[in-house]
Parts: structure tokens; C-alpha cells; sequence
């Protein structure tokens, strides 16, 4: 297993053990290639996004062609950040590289249709700070104490020689933003607050980046996120939070599916829930689920209950079934974990 779980960084500047080696070795691909692919998962937030154009636009400035790829635009929220227009959704079948970079992924089958074949990779670097206890790149970099990849990158960056300019260093700071909830959540690190005060002292505004990123919604998401509230169901004990979005909503509302993104954090905002829970309508029978908790609550054991992967915190599955019927299912197993026991299997489970 690469890197650790241990909290070492939560109060300190410490970093675990061989995680400045495992950057040194993706700095000395980098250095060595002249044309590198790099991209995230599907589906990107804003430490994918950060990630991948912090990392491009630092590589460019140093005399590279770089790519940066994902078959899904990358969200409104975010696209903004410098070099967002040249992201590109399909890599030629011809393409090669000489070195490829995936940041923030959970699975190499949720890379994109037109990921490229290990042929013509090149040198295969992964970058997380997601467990995965087989890391599948010729080089692996997975760091489970960084609150985002965004700090992962600084520190390839780094022991790279190279310069973080007033771009690059907005596109890392929108990555620890986007993943630690704007310095909220409880990856929020000593680590972290020094990189953003570096950032800054880069030429960060800190107003600004939160205005684009928090403050700057589409009227839709806001409509779409107060339908979903208004069918808000609680359990007895006020625990469990679920709300639910179908397709006549996204239709009805003009919303899109980057606005369903993050409206699950709303409901773990209330007071007294502690699992949070959307259900995401992808067809009359095929729902997707999200889990969110705060604390102590672990997601990981709710999911693989229902044939799907989590951490502690977050955590998904897909389901072969219809609102209600997921709805009751995910009911069950959240309840049953909160009180001691988890054993509700559900057929159909894939896990996201």
C-alpha cells in the first residue's frame, strides 16, 4: 500500500513516510517528457479541475505540449480557471504520449472513453489521495493525508524546479478550495492553510475565488436544490437526511447535471443529520446514490451494503431500481449501520 491513512499532517508540516520520494519520481518523468496527457476522473470537481490545469499550465510554461482530457465538461464552477477552454473531450486514437497523468481517480474505467491504451501512455503516473491498495500506474503517488491532489501536485511541482505563477497557483488554490469545502471540512490541514498562504502571497484573492466558486450559482441549481429540499425525508431519530432528484426536475427547472453536484453537502448542513443521502434518477429504474456524513460516521460500511465503495465520509453506488424502491433500501442500510449492524444487500448494486 502507497502512503498512509495516519492524520500526521492534520497539525504540522510533517508529511508521511516516502511520500516526498514518490513525488521526486513523478517530477523526474515529467522532466524527462516532452508531450504528457493529463487528466481525472469523469464526472470532475473542483480538485480535478484544479488539479490537471495547475499541473498543464505549469509544464506548458516550461516547454511542454501538454493535453489535458476528460469526455464530460468540466463545471461551470471551475471551467473559468486559466486554460479551462483547452480542455479536450476526445484523445486521437493516434495519439501517443510520452508520459500520462491522472490525478484524483478512483478506477482507470472512469478515465473516459478515449483514455489512451497503455501503448501509447507512456510513462503511467498516478496521483491520489484516495486508498487503493493496487495503484495502477508504472509510478504511484498516493498520499491519504493531502486534503486534495491540489497539495500533491504543489509538492511534484516543487521538486520539479518549477515556477508557480499567479495562474498556477489559482488553479491549485480552487482545488484545496473545492475539497475542503472552502477550509471547512475536517481534512482541513496545518498543511493546507501554509500551501494557501503561499498561494496567496502568489497572487491569490481569496474573495475573489470563493465569489466564482460558492457565490456565483445558476438560478437553476438554486431552484433545483429547494425542489429537492422540499421532498427532504428524515428518519425518526433525524439521523438519516434523504432527498431525491428525478429527470422531470432537471427538465422542468432547465438544470443540468453539474448543478446535482454538491447539493448532497445541503443536506448534511442540517442540524442533527448525520448521513446524508441523494438519490440521482438516471432512468425509471436506475438510480444513482451519493453518500455524505459528517464525524465519526463512516460511509464505506452503508455502501458496500449496497454493492457500491466509500470512505469515510463519501461514497456511491448505482442501483437497479426506481426512486422509491432505492430510497427504502438505502433507508434500511443507513439505519442498520447506525445502529450497530449492517446486512441489507440489494441486487443490481454497481459501484460508482
Amino acid at each position: 500500500m502507497h502512503g498512509t491513512g495516519e492524520p500526521l499532517g492534520r497539525f504540522t508540516s510533517d508529511l508521511p513516510d516516502g511520500v516526498v520520494d514518490d513525488a521526486r519520481q513523478v517530477a523526474q518523468v515529467l522532466l524527462a517528457a516532452q508531450r504528457v496527457l493529463v487528466c481525472g476522473n469523469t464526472g470532475a470537481d473542483g480538485d480535478v479541475v484544479g488539479s490537471t490545469l495547475a499541473l498543464a499550465s505549469a509544464l506548458r510554461s516550461m516547454g511542454k505540449d501538454v493535453v489535458v482530457y476528460n469526455d464530460e465538461p468540466y463545471p461551470r464552477a471551475f471551467s473559468w480557471l486559466p486554460d479551462g477552454d483547452s480542455v479536450v473531450d476526445v484523445v486521437g486514437g493516434d495519439d501517443a504520449f510520452d508520459a500520462t497523468v491522472v490525478v484524483d481517480a478512483a478506477r482507470v474505467d472512469r478515465l473516459g472513453r478515449s483514455f489512451p491504451d497503455k501503448a501509447r501512455r507512456g510513462v503511467f503516473c498516478w496521483i491520489d489521495h484516495h486508498q487503493n491498495e493496487q495503484p495502477p500506474g508504472d509510478v504511484n503517488y498516493i498520499d491519504l493525508t493531502a486534503a486534495a491532489v491540489g497539495e500533491q501536485v504543489a509538492l511534484v511541482l516543487d521538486q520539479m524546479g518549477a515556477v508557480i505563477s499567479a495562474d498556477v497557483a489559482r488553479c491549485l488554490y480552487a482545488s484545496l478550495v473545492a475539497d475542503t469545502g472552502g477550509f471547512r471540512y475536517g481534512n482541513t490541514s496545518a498543511r493546507v492553510f501554509r500551501l494557501a498562504a503561499r498561494l496567496v502571497e502568489l497572487g491569490v484573492e481569496p474573495w475573489e475565488m470563493t465569489e466564482r466558486v460558492y457565490e456565483s450559482q445558476d438560478e437553476a441549481r438554486v431552484r433545483l436544490l429547494g425542489r429537492a429540499l422540499d421532498g427532504l425525508w428524515r428518519s425518526p431519530c433525524g439521523r438519516v437526511g434523504v432527498v431525491a432528484v428525478k429527470v422531470a426536475d432537471l427538465v422542468e427547472l432547465g438544470a443540468v447535471e453539474e448543478h446535482v453536484q454538491g447539493l448532497v453537502n445541503n443536506v448534511r448542513g442540517i442540524k442533527g443529520v448525520e448521513v446524508a443521502v441523494l438519490l440521482r434518477e438516471l432512468a425509471p429504474d436506475r438510480v444513482r446514490v451519493i453518500f455524505r456524513s459528517r464525524g465519526n460516521v463512516a460511509i464505506t460500511p452503508i455502501a458496500a451494503a449496497l454493492g457500491g465503495k466509500g470512505s469515510k465520509n463519501a461514497g456511491s453506488v448505482e442501483l437497479a431500481a426506481d426512486v422509491e424502491a432505492a430510497k427504502d433500501a438505502v433507508i434500511a442500510a443507513s439505519m442498520l449501520y447506525l445502529q450497530g449492524a449492517v446486512d441489507v444487500t440489494m441486487p443490481g448494486g454497481n459501484a460508482e
